[in-house]
C-alpha cells in the first residue's frame, strides 16, 4: 500500500511543480492566463491591427468611436469636452494597430461592447504603483509579463530573448505598449512599457502606442485545465490502488 501511495504522491508532486513553473498557459481560443499576475492576456499582441485587417481600418475606427465616443480621465489639458472628458476622432488612431492613449482606452471599451471572445471586462494592463522607471520593473502587468512570464532580458528585444511561453502569443511588437494607468504626477500622461528592451515609463497621452489587452482573473476558469484533470485522475487512481492493497 505504501508503495502505491508514494508513487501517486510523487506523480502529483511532479505535475504540481510543472504547473507552478508554467506561469502562462492557454485557456481557450485567443486567451492566455498569467497565474502570477492573475490576469488573462489576449494571445494576439496587436489585436487592433488584426481586427482592422479583417473589417477594414476605417470601419474599425468608426465602430470604436461609435461604441465609445468619449473617454473619461483625470482632468488634464488634453480634455476637449470639459474637464475629465475627451471626445474621440479619427485622428486618435493610426494604421497598424497604433493609437494614442485615448484611442486605445476606447478600443477596450469597443471590445467590451461586442463581448469579444465572450467577455466584457477587457482593459489596458495596469501599472500597480509608480515607483519604478527604466529596466527590471515588475510592478506592472506588462513588466511582469516581460520579465517573469516571457523570461525577457533587460536591454534586449522580447522577440529575440524569451522563453518557450512566447509561442503562446502572436503579433508581438518591438515597441511601446500603453498601460491604462495615468501618471499621477502629470494626468496628461500615462504609463507604458517598451518591449524592445524592457523599459517602463510615462509618456504624454497624445503619443501613439500599441495595446496588449487583458482580462482580470482567469477567463478560462470555467473550463477544466488538462493538468488539473490529470492531477484529479492520478489522485483517484492512487486511492483505488491503495484500497486494493489494504
Amino acid at each position: 500500500m505504501k508503495k502505491y501511495i508514494a508513487g501517486s504522491l510523487l506523480a502529483v508532486g511532479i505535475l504540481g511543480m510543472n504547473a507552478a513553473q508554467a506561469s502562462l498557459v492557454s485557456v481557450g481560443t485567443g486567451l492566455v492566463y498569467d497565474s502570477v499576475a492573475n490576469v488573462t492576456w489576449s494571445s494576439d499582441a496587436n489585436l487592433m491591427n488584426t481586427m482592422a485587417t479583417s473589417v477594414g481600418y476605417t470601419n474599425l475606427v468608426n465602430a470604436i468611436i461609435a461604441a465609445v465616443p468619449t473617454v473619461h480621465d483625470t482632468p488634464n489639458s488634453h480634455d476637449n469636452a470639459g474637464p475629465g472628458n475627451y471626445n474621440l476622432s479619427s485622428g486618435d488612431f493610426v494604421s497598424g494597430g497604433v493609437a494614442d492613449w485615448f484611442g486605445q482606452m476606447a478600443f477596450t471599451g469597443y471590445l467590451n461592447s461586442i463581448d469579444y471572445l465572450g467577455h466584457n471586462t477587457w482593459e489596458l494592463p495596469t501599472t500597480y504603483n509608480q515607483t519604478c522607471s527604466g529596466y527590471n520593473c515588475t510592478n506592472s502587468m506588462m513588466g511582469e509579463l516581460f520579465y517573469t512570464g516571457l523570461g525577457g532580458t533587460a536591454g534586449q528585444s522580447i522577440t529575440t530573448s524569451h522563453n518557450a511561453s512566447y509561442s503562446l502569443f502572436t503579433n508581438v511588437q518591438n515597441a511601446f505598449y500603453w498601460s491604462g494607468t495615468e501618471d499621477t504626477s502629470n494626468p496628461g500622461g500615462a504609463w507604458n512599457f517598451y518591449t524592445n528592451g524592457g523599459t517602463q515609463g510615462a509618456n504624454d497621452k497624445s503619443y501613439n502606442d500599441y495595446s496588449w489587452v487583458v482580462l482580470p482573473g482567469n477567463a478560462g476558469a470555467a473550463v477544466p485545465e488538462p493538468a488539473g484533470l490529470a492531477l484529479f485522475g492520478i489522485g483517484i487512481m492512487g486511492l483505488l490502488m491503495s484500497r486494493r492493497k489494504i
